[in-house]
């Protein structure tokens, strides 16, 4: 009787020593995060349930920036996560996972501009051309404090529907855009009654600022940010990853033929030096045609 108690209570060590080891996390993200990119959260955890649970929802509030970054940075609990375009001073408060999550692509910026412009742009050679004209962008994007820093002259206004209006009325050359966000923009300008704007199919500007899930410092932060590189990873060498991308970004990415275009890169002086350019299949090779058919797993 005596042993086997021991043994019982022996069972019982282990099954707690098990548990602790394996941590269960509950990750509250904000309810306005584009779905793919859940997809990657969600699926990157379930790589990792080996190293414990995990259930994820979306916040009862949608937070604006400054407000989610100050939720994750205190660990209040109200949010635990949060995607964002990596930036330095950001990464001050929060804990960045260093996998981009769309490749780089959104880096990539191509042009809505007057149609009877069209001409002008195909004639361009150069970046030091190009910052001769000025780009449309919104007075919070990110994105505007990287073209100014760049020498870029950059005219700003709070919604992608005023700067459309802005544009054709012609108060500025171009309005940057994502590949993907362009037809949209396009679709946005007819549906304002603008027919005068076209995609710019000649160049694009590159600025490296990959969409990295960033978490807390504290708390289940590190655990968190730990297992989204493993699960991220091991889906890149599965090839799961390029699934889910391909659903998201795979046809605007086929339609914008980056391959073809001249791409004028410029500076990210937002970006920390830890960005890991290093590793290749991290990243979007633009120099090769894109089949979104033929990326898929």
């Amino acid at each position: 009787m005596i042993k086997l108690l021991q043994r019982m209570m022996a069972i019982g060590l282990l099954t707690c020593s098990l548990s602790a080891t394996a941590t269960d996390l509950t990750v509250i993200y904000n309810k306005n995060e584009p779905k793919n990119f859940i997809s990657l959260l969600e699926a990157a955890l379930e790589r990792t349930k080996s190293e414990g649970g995990f259930s994820i929802k979306a916040s009862d509030t949608t937070f604006g920036t400054a407000r989610a970054i100050d939720e994750i940075a205190d660990n209040t609990g109200k949010l635990h996560i949060l995607t964002r375009g990596s930036n330095i001073d950001e990464e001050k408060k929060l804990l960045p996972v260093r996998v981009p999550l769309d490749k780089g692509l959104l880096g990539y910026r191509i042009m809505l501009v007057r149609k009877p412009d069209l001409p002008k742009f195909a004639a361009i050679q150069s970046v030091d051309e190009l910052k001769r004209l000025s780009v449309g962008q919104g007075s919070r994007w990110p994105d505007t404090k990287i073209l100014e820093a760049a020498g870029f002259k950059v005219t700003k206004a709070y919604y992608s529907a005023g700067l459309l209006r802005m544009l054709t009325e012609e108060r500025f050359d171009m309005f940057a855009r994502a590949t993907w966000e362009a037809p949209g923009g396009l679709a946005d300008a007819t549906k304002q009654g603008i027919t005068d704007l076209a995609i710019e199919p000649t160049l694009a500007v590159y600025y490296p600022m990959p969409r990295i899930f960033m978490v807390s410092r504290k708390g289940e932060g590190p655990t968190l940010a730990a297992r989204l590189e493993r699960g991220l990873r091991a889906m890149i060498k599965d090839g799961s990853f390029d699934r889910i991308f391909t659903e998201s970004f795979g046809p605007a990415l086929e339609a914008a033929r980056l391959h073809e275009r001249k791409i004028f890169r410029v500076d990210n002086k937002f970006l920390s030096p830890d960005t890991p350019f290093e590793d290749k299949s991290l990243w979007l090779d633009v120099s090769v045609p894109y089949s979104a058919g033929a990326k898929k797993p």
